[in-house]
């Protein structure tokens, strides 16, 4: 509310004569407390009471949004206040000030630690002593409760909650929503939190144990090479190197586990500082290394381009093996804090990710803002570069199963099933033959291609075109290289055909079904009936609810990519993937798009003309690196592709701007991708000049 300049200092000067005459009456300017209520939802046509300083009281009721105006006089604040929240309780605010006032779960919690008291109790026999104690203690107790609830939120509160601006419906509000979420996971409520605020003691303990996975006993051990070395080998010298690689610093050993498991105590690491090092450090992400129970040290994979540039690097085995992308976040973050500690240098002025394929997954979710608020060990990255990732985190397993159950149903293979069999028994007939030897795997794909699996294989008649053209659209629509990366790039038989059947728990990732197909949309090109047909009848599967929920002690078990980052990240993707398809690029940048332009805008997406999964040349990851550096220190944002956009993806050309089709003279003297960049040559795909 808004007074006359005149008014006020009327009342001002009035005060002054009342002074000089000996009067000592106090200056009640009435202002305006503006609030809102909420637990997520808006707390609607609730009733609000006001207790201040002096014993004054307000009173008013919360509109349809949870918001509402309260009017006090200045000398009264503080104040804390209370809401009717129904079958939640009663909630409570504080403010010294006019202007905002929060009351929610977050602030209830804020002021049982302020106050170290139940809220309710003090309310009811709020004084002057009890206003002040709450003053005296709000700026700890809110730093203290917003750090502790951020992992039942999965988010840092980006505002003060006890008066900052949020709305219903934007993060800092479902973050509200996270926390029922999470107290009902637990079968705990609030109060069970507010006890814990008052005491003083750990919210987090203050929950039952969360629910534990076979992956987190599953034994893992270092190879003896890697347990027993010291250093690790320098690079070789070639032709160019602008610095000498063999002078750099290497340290090898073993770093306890993320989460101190004696069924996995111990990940590898390698980490190199150059003699020219510029006090930056590089940490790489590798890829999914399968289901054994050994882990192996890695080196970087554009090693040399980061020492001759005075990058230092390092890189973890993690502590297990499988798909396990909160042990790889984990593992990465605790080396990379652990920098100094194995080095002796100082704490690194800046520290990027880098990753392929799962590593790109974890590079994607730990550049994440509910990384930072959920992770063991936070590291707020300068910035990312995610290459042939799994950005659409578990989508790549519904791809997998849509793809699945349309080899099953276009082949015609599906119909030997029994009728009475689930969804999820269909795709799980596709299960290799050493799993189960009724599989149905390759029947179904020997009825839709020829020659199938060996290298050139092509579709077979009108069911073969039609799945193909199923399988393009699943994997990012008409683009080049697709045909090429299907018959000859390997990365459809090695991978999405591989794992065709895998249990909806991600081979033990979760504990409950994750799959789910019912939001597929089926595509054969040219052929609306067809399309129409097969979506009317082909089978999906469902995924259970909350099976990849927040977790009290760390990560989700399967970190996400939510299009939530906080800095700046070039990815890479190749066209002809489809292990880890292009789709992931469309399903991501749709993520980002819809998390508001401020997260749109700090990713930039180049597509790659390679026919196979993760096949860039040395010069294209570098490009990608060098851009996304110069973005982080100078403002620049680098060129990249757009996505979305059919006719753009379709277009002949589409991925030539960012391919360069040079290599190393030793790092890249042979290898898949200098042949399969040789056969797209010689199938005249190659983009001018490149």
């Amino acid at each position: 509310m808004k007074f006359p300049r005149l008014a006020i200092a009327l009342g001002f000067g009035s005060a002054l004569l009342l002074a000089s005459c000996g009067g000592n009456d106090e200056i009640r300017i009435p202002v305006a407390l503006d609030g809102v209520a909420a637990t997520g939802a808006a707390l609607a046509n609730r009733a609000v009471s006001v207790k201040c300083t002096g014993g004054e009281t307000a009173a008013a009721t919360t509109d349809a949004r949870g918001a509402f105006r309260v009017e006090v006089n200045t000398p009264s604040l503080p104040c804390l206040l209370e809401v009717d929240a129904g079958s939640a309780g009663r909630l409570h605010g504080y403010t010294a000030a006019p202007g905002r006032v929060n009351v929610t779960p977050l602030t209830e919690l804020i002021l049982a630690r302020a106050l170290r008291a139940n809220p309710g109790t003090a309310f009811a026999s709020a004084d002057d002593r009890t206003i002040a104690t709450a003053r005296d203690n709000l700026a700890a107790a809110t730093t203290a409760i917003t750090g502790e609830a951020s992992r039942l939120m999965g988010w840092t509160f980006s505002v003060n909650a006890m008066n900052g601006t949020f709305a219903i419906g934007d993060d800092n509000d479902k973050a509200l929503d996270a926390l029922g979420a999470s107290l009902a996971s637990a079968s705990a409520t609030l109060s069970t939190l507010t006890t814990a605020a008052a005491a003083g003691t750990s919210l987090i303990a203050a929950l039952p144990r969360e629910e534990a996975r076979g992956q987190d006993t599953d034994p893992y051990t270092v190879n003896a090479a890697d347990t027993a070395a010291t250093t690790f080998a320098a690079l070789p010298a070639a032709a160019g190197d602008a610095v000498d690689v063999s002078t750099t610093q290497r340290y090898a050993g073993r770093l306890a586990s993320y989460d101190n498991n004696p069924a996995s105590p111990f990940a590898a690491y390698r980490v190199e500082v150059p003699a020219n090092w510029n006090g930056e450090l590089v940490m790489y992400a590798h890829g999914y290394a399968g289901e054994g129970a050994t882990l192996n040290a890695v080196n970087s994979s554009i090693r040399r381009h980061l020492v001759s540039n005075g990058y230092a690097w390092a890189a973890s085995s993690y502590s297990k093996n499988s798909y396990d992308v909160r042990a790889g976040v984990e593992d990465t973050n605790k080396l990379a804090l652990a920098f100094s500690t194995i080095t002796g240098k100082a704490a690194p002025s800046r520290i990027y990710l880098i990753g392929h394929s799962m590593g790109g997954h974890i590079t994607a979710a730990a550049m994440e803002e509910e990384a930072l608020a959920t992770a063991v060990n936070r590291v707020r990255y300068a910035g990312a570069v995610p290459m042939c990732g799994v950005m659409g985190d578990a989508e790549l397993f519904n791809i997998f199963a849509a793809e699945g159950l349309a080899a099953l149903q276009i082949s015609g293979v599906g119909a030997a099933i029994p009728a009475q069999a689930t969804a999820r028994q269909r795709y799980q007939s596709l299960l290799a033959a050493d799993v189960n030897p009724a599989s149905l795997r390759l029947p179904s794909h020997q009825a839709l291609f020829n020659n199938f699996p060996t290298t050139g294989f092509t579709p077979k008649g009108t069911a073969g075109a039609q799945y193909a053209s199923v399988l393009m659209n699943l994997t990012g629509g008409p683009r080049p290289l697709f045909d090429i990366g299907l018959s000859i790039g390997g990365s459809y038989v090695a991978g999405a055909y591989g794992n065709f059947g895998v249990d909806g728990t991600l081979t033990g990732m979760l504990t409950r079904y994750s799959l789910d197909t019912r939001h597929i949309t089926y595509r054969i090109e040219g052929d609306a009936a067809a399309s129409a047909a097969l979506n009317a009848s082909i089978a999906r599967v469902a995924q259970d609810a909350d099976n990849n929920r927040l977790r009290r002690d760390g990560m989700r078990w399967v970190p996400l990519a939510s299009g939530k980052p906080y800095a700046p990240m070039v990815s890479l993707h190749t066209l002809g993937d489809l292990f880890v398809p292009f789709s992931m690029q469309q399903i991501y940048r749709s993520r980002v798009n819809a998390a508001g332009p401020t997260r749109a805008d700090r990713v930039v997406q180049r597509a790659i003309r390679g026919a196979t999964h993760c096949d860039f040349t040395n010069a294209e990851m570098q490009a990608a690196f060098d851009d996304m550096v110069k973005w982080v220190k100078q403002g620049t944002k680098p060129a990249g592709d757009d996505v979305l956009t059919p006719a753009t993806v379709a277009a002949p050309t589409y991925g030539c701007t960012h391919t360069r089709n040079t290599f190393h003279p030793v790092d890249e003297a042979s290898g898949t991708t200098r042949t399969l960049r040789g056969v797209i040559q010689a199938q005249g795909l190659s983009c001018p000049a490149s």
